[in-house]
């Protein structure tokens, strides 16, 4: 049996930058400092684990001025990838806690297009997942005021006759965003849209969709809480091919893998190199 490896699996750059952000943090640490990150790092189980026995800690459900005060004086915390609103970032920065800003680059940019469409009195039209981290802190940024479209179905939400701003979340797949966009030009009077992909997951994204036309399984190794994962598990499927999502190797079974030739792997932009190696390793062995 074949293992084909797509060459951009695994951590995307803002994902791995804040992680290893956190890491040296843990390490470092002196004068009793205690780390937390704003809500869970990453979606990954294995890598919060792993932090956590490093010293790391999680803030966790609905954050308060309260909790935050109660921290301690000695208290740091990371702000994830996804980025927070700005009323979430000053009822840290009143708190008096010091803040490490992991928040991707690019969301930041997304979250500064958003800022400044609401600011000229646009509607701000987000493509994306409603409820996911990112999607809620770009909605900081225009008041609360947004609308968050995930799919046609939701498309009734937009008031077309208002000048639209669209963006997208940064792990959105391209086939949704040509679908959504394609929509409001042909519906909106007014309408901007902003590809705010990320090109690391479009990356991603595209290698899975080209590794189904070779091989007979795919194996999309990353935390079923992850969005950028179930988009590949769902890419894959909609090729048609044979698909299995783990979070590990410990998940793989044998017997999915039976009298199969090649078998690709490819990663959410929240797994690590070293689960996907466990995996990789584990299906070779077979």
């Amino acid at each position: 049996m074949k293992v084909v490896v797509a060459e951009h699996a695994g951590f995307c750059w803002g994902v791995k930058r804040v992680v290893q952000m956190t890491e040296r943090l843990a390490r470092e640490a002196s004068g009793g400092k205690e780390i937390y990150t704003y809500g869970p790092l990453i979606h990954n189980c294995a890598v919060i684990e792993r932090l956590a026995r490093a010293g790391v800690r999680v803030l966790e459900g609905e954050v308060s001025s309260e909790m935050l005060c109660r921290l301690g004086p000695r208290a740091v915390v990371v702000l994830r990838a996804h980025g927070v609103g700005p009323d979430e970032l000053a009822m840290l920065r009143a708190a008096g806690i010091e803040i490490v800003d992991g928040t991707c680059p690019h969301v930041h940019g997304i979250q500064e297009r958003v800022a400044a469409a609401h600011a000229r009195g646009r509607e701000v039209v987000i493509l994306g997942d409603e409820g996911h981290a990112e999607v809620i802190g770009l909605l900081g940024f225009c008041e609360g005021k947004g609308v968050v479209v995930g799919s046609l179905e939701q498309v009734d939400r937009v008031d077309v006759s208002k000048p639209l701003t669209v963006v997208a979340q940064s792990t959105l797949d391209g086939k949704t965003f040509e679908r959504l966009t394609k929509w409001l030009r042909e519906h909106a009077r007014d309408v901007e849209i902003e590809d705010t992909r990320c090109e690391a997951t479009a990356r991603t994204q595209a290698e899975a969709v080209e590794l189904c036309k070779v091989v007979d399984i795919m194996v999309v190794v990353g935390g079923r809480n992850s969005a950028n994962t179930n988009r590949l598990v769902q890419l894959c499927r909609d090729r048609g091919t044979r698909t299995v999502h783990v979070e590990g190797a410990g998940e793989l079974q044998r017997e999915d893998f039976l009298g199969k030739e090649i078998v690709g792997v490819t990663a959410g932009s929240s797994t690590p190199d070293w689960i996907i190696a466990e995996v990789v390793e584990r299906l070779r062995s077979w």
